[in-house]
């Protein structure tokens, strides 16, 4: 175990133990002899719980981390000013209830204008060379839909097949493919499925000027949650299921519902009796946790000059760049993002040397001055969090269709859930929240069908996705 784990994993039993501390504001008492167990409580887990809890169906949720909110986290003390160590765009509008909520609910939220500035060494580019990133784009975007919907790829289904060695020596080859791969996907263009991609929605993104994690906390500041309270097995056998825990023994139910991220199980945090089937298993492994890091570099003013929330990229010769959000909502805070291979490799070294890699970046477009205005950094690592395993759900090239296996229910009582299992908004907040709200329906007509009893149904906040 690395040095760096060690002092990331005292940090956390360190916060742990002070969570323990602090009283939550919950919906109701804690029940002993729950209907249903949610394991984790990210934006799945308490969307699970508010739709129990509307349906009148008792729950216990235990959360292995010292917080909510799972892999939607704001830290206000690094900088001093927001920063969103995990989820940051607020995706999909015209499906993310979550920004209708945080409006009603006096957050500042602002739509992402997607104004973009490239550079060519350590100038801007032409409008010339403009000209021929946009050409390359279109490319790109017809190159990944014939190999989808014509099967130009074949099986291989990966990007770096559908586009081609041609597209990469173009000039902004690389750069167009980082765009969409590395600093979207979060996967290199080899270990990404055109399928996945293009089974997916997208929309116009919003931002939040406290930080989409302080939208999720008060989201789910009325949830009853376990802090520290992992779960190391689950006995799915016979009625009923057993939900063993480190901290808080075993908890008897008749359903429950997981909503851990793919990495965990892939990393067999949780063991399972019985072992899950072949297919579930297959399906876990064809799911990649894919990684995505965020090197967060304060200055003393807004150092690159284009505004507020402004994306900046440099022309790329291969898939290991920044790419970069800058001045976000004029905090004078750069927002650099690394994913894939290079988002791995980052995360063996210091977290010093992964500020100064995102620093040189910025200098090779603007030059060394830009340090005397450096105050100063922060580099997340997503996947030596054990909660996490990484950023957020990648199917691997072919495996696109492993997504409807991983979310099948086990022997009617035993759900997956998380933005993992979605239909097409994997990889987002909404698809995690969607997810725990479909969940919780089914283990409720779970619930009044085999187990009868008293059950109600109080029509919940939105409608379903």
């Amino acid at each position: 175990m690395s040095e760096k784990f060690q002092q990331q994993r005292r940090f956390l039993l360190k916060a742990i133990a002070a969570s323990m501390l602090v009283p939550r504001i919950v919906l109701g008492n804690t029940v002993t002899n729950p209907d249903v167990v949610i394991v984790g409580a990210g934006v799945a887990g308490l969307e699970a719980a508010k739709t129990l809890h509307d349906k009148g169906i008792s729950f216990v949720v235990v959360e292995a981390n010292y917080r909510i909110g799972g892999r939607v986290h704001t830290n206000n003390s690094i900088f001093g000013v927001p920063f969103d160590t995990h989820a940051h765009w607020m995706m999909i509008s015209r499906k993310n209830p979550l920004i209708n909520y945080a409006k009603d609910n006096g957050f500042n939220i602002y739509e992402d204008l997607d104004k973009q500035k490239y550079f060519v060494g350590n100038r801007e580019a032409t409008e010339d060379e403009l000209a021929d990133l946009r050409r390359t784009d279109k490319a790109f975007n017809n190159k990944i839909r014939d190999s989808v919907l014509n099967g130009v790829a074949g099986d291989d289904d990966n990007a770096r097949t559908a586009l081609g060695e041609d597209f990469f020596q173009s000039p902004w080859g690389y750069t167009v493919a980082s765009d969409y791969g590395v600093w979207n996907m979060a996967e290199n263009s080899e270990d990404w499925s055109p399928k996945d991609w293009w089974n997916s929605i997208g929309g116009d993104d919003w931002f939040c000027a406290e930080g989409y994690g302080s939208v999720v906390a008060h989201y789910g500041q009325d949830v009853p949650v376990a802090l520290a309270t992992a779960v190391k097995e689950i006995n799915w056998q016979g009625d009923g299921v057993k939900v063993v825990t480190w901290q808080a023994g075993t908890i008897k139910a008749k359903a429950a519902i997981l909503t851990v991220s793919v990495g965990v199980l892939a990393a067999n945090h949780i063991k399972f009796t019985p072992e899950l089937p072949v297919e579930k298993q297959e399906a876990i492994d064809g799911i990649d946790m894919a990684v995505m890091n965020y090197i967060g570099l304060h200055f003393t003013d807004d150092v690159f000059n284009f505004g507020a929330d402004t994306y900046v990229y440099k022309q790329q010769h291969d898939e290991d760049g920044v790419g970069y959000l800058a001045n976000l909502n004029n905090t004078n805070l750069v927002y650099g993002y690394v994913g894939g291979d290079q988002a791995k490799a980052l995360e063996k070294e210091t977290t010093d040397t992964a500020i100064a890699y995102g620093l040189d970046g910025m200098k090779s477009m603007l030059g060394n001055d830009i340090e005397k205005k450096f105050i100063k950094g922060y580099a997340t690592a997503c996947g030596q969090i054990p909660f996490y395993e990484g950023a957020y759900s990648a199917a691997k090239p072919g495996k696109q269709p492993m997504r409807a296996v991983l979310r099948e229910t086990l022997a009617d009582k035993l759900f997956f859930s998380g933005e993992a299992t979605h239909r097409v908004q994997w990889g987002s907040v909404n698809g995690g929240l969607y997810s725990g709200r479909e969940s919780a329906n089914q283990a409720a007509r779970y619930i009044k069908r085999k187990w009868g009893g008293l059950w109600r149904d109080r029509p919940g906040l939105w409608s379903d996705a």
